[in-house]
């Protein structure tokens, strides 16, 4: 997508620049017009008039399109010198924008040899002086709770003065490609990874939700065609390098921060500033048994005296399948399959954000 002005861009009418001022504090909008079912692109013009206002000078608004915009046109803003980029939308539209702030190749090496994975030492940033506006607007908002941010869409914009700036930790990802399972793609994480019958909900019901446009019919939907036959799978899983167990695992979680999708506190001692990844992993399948832990993982537990559920935390943690594939969800969106390898990166990501007490 062109970066120059078109009409999936709108500049403000901006005050004359004072000698020596630069347009790097110039704030880019990145809106998604298809989140939250649609309505942010069928409802911006009263949107936009309700939130000028609270909007800083200059800025501009770019409207994405398909798939990966918000990576490519982050990542060639911040090379332009921009220096403040606000993600207007749900989980996935911001993943799609913190990527974009760092040099990551999408294509890595091959996957047929997983022990070879080697996550970058450390991530290389576009533009070290950015920083992400995060602007929740989609259906969910996972990130924003575990971040602890309370105001989500206008409510959000109306105290875009008072954001706070902080740096937060993010999970870098080198993972086999589903539609070639030979290769590997590399992404980063901000909140989790799901893997297993959580992440086949995911991939199921937004398959149901390109046909139907209704998220709590495509869930259902989801639920009720992967519960009862989902079957564990054994994996070896590797932690920082050495420590090795195997298990069956009917889902895990590489987290980042507390909540999944549904409000579940699945990684009750995670924190998105810790420097430590939180590995959750449900081992047994039955949907019976399944549907019960699951509920079972809403709550403030740290799973201490529970036998299906194991918690472990770590800095690296490799997921190595023994019988077939499982699939993988970053953020929300079904990405790839198993294997893959999960590394956290302390402090890597600049963020302005509504202060809270986190």
């Amino acid at each position: 997508m062109s970066l120059t002005l078109s009409s999936s861009v709108k500049r403000t009418s901006k005050p004359k620049q004072k000698s020596g001022v630069s347009t790097s504090n110039e704030l880019i909008l990145i809106v998604n017009p298809n989140s939250q079912g649609g309505t942010t692109g069928k409802n911006w013009s009263l949107t936009y008039e309700k939130i000028k206002k609270f909007l800083p000078t200059p800025h501009r608004i770019v409207f994405t399109k398909k798939a990966n915009d918000g990576t490519n046109l982050t990542r060639k803003l911040l090379k332009k010198g921009y220096n403040n980029i606000a993600a207007i939308g749900g989980d996935g539209t911001i993943n799609e924008v913190a990527n974009g702030f760092f040099n990551i190749n999408p294509k890595n090496r091959s996957a047929l040899d997983p022990m070879k994975f080697r996550p970058e030492p450390k991530l290389s940033p576009v533009n070290a002086k950015a920083a992400l506006w995060i602007i929740p607007s989609g259906s969910r908002n996972v990130l924003a709770s575990s971040l602890g941010i309370l105001h989500q869409g206008i409510d959000s914009f109306r105290r875009i003065q008072n954001m706070k700036k902080r740096k937060i930790d993010v999970i870098g990802v080198t993972i086999a490609d589903s539609n070639n399972p030979a290769s590997t793609r590399s992404r980063i994480v901000l909140n989790a990874a799901e893997m297993g019958v959580g992440a086949e909900i995911i991939s199921r019901s937004k398959r149901v939700r390109g046909k139907i446009n209704n998220r709590f019919l495509s869930t259902v939907a989801g639920i009720i065609s992967t519960l009862p036959t989902y079957e564990s799978n054994e994996c070896d899983i590797i932690m920082d390098g050495g420590r090795k167990i195997t298990s069956n695992v009917t889902m895990a979680v590489v987290a980042n921060g507390k909540f999944l999708g549904g409000g579940f506190n699945a990684a009750s001692r995670a924190k998105i500033t810790d420097g430590k990844l939180d590995v959750v992993i449900m081992k047994n399948s039955g949907s019976l048994k399944m549907l019960q832990k699951l509920v079972e993982m809403k709550g403030d537990s740290e799973y201490l005296d529970e036998e299906d559920i194991l918690y472990y935390q770590a800095s690296q943690v490799m997921f190595l399948p023994k019988n077939r594939n499982m699939t993988v969800s970053l953020d929300g969106e079904p990405v790839g399959i198993l294997p893959a390898v999960f590394k956290l990166y302390h402090n890597a990501l600049t963020i302005n954000s509504e202060a809270t007490n986190n």
